[in-house]
């Protein structure tokens, strides 16, 4: 994925994050905070998204499958 994608991606999710914390709070922008524990729950789940955002590469999962070799043995009984 590309940087600018990902950038994109992550102000989205931040813009979500936004409407959440904001309904969180009563609609009133004023009020300092995350909108109580819920909130801050929301906020690290918004930051470990961004995270996932930024560390996901599709080239690595594809390199990966692409060798045509299975590495995995399967148990089999010969009785």
């Amino acid at each position: 994925m590309r940087t600018g994608m990902k950038v994109l991606l992550i102000f989205g999710l931040f813009m979500i994050y936004g409407a959440i914390s904001l309904a969180l709070k009563g609609g009133d922008s004023s009020r300092a905070g995350v909108g109580g524990p819920i909130g801050l729950i929301v906020l690290f789940a918004c930051f470990a998204g961004a995270r996932a955002i930024w560390k996901y590469n599709p080239d690595k999962d594809n390199e990966k499958q692409s060798d045509g070799k299975d590495k995995h043995q399967l148990d089999k009984n010969n009785s």
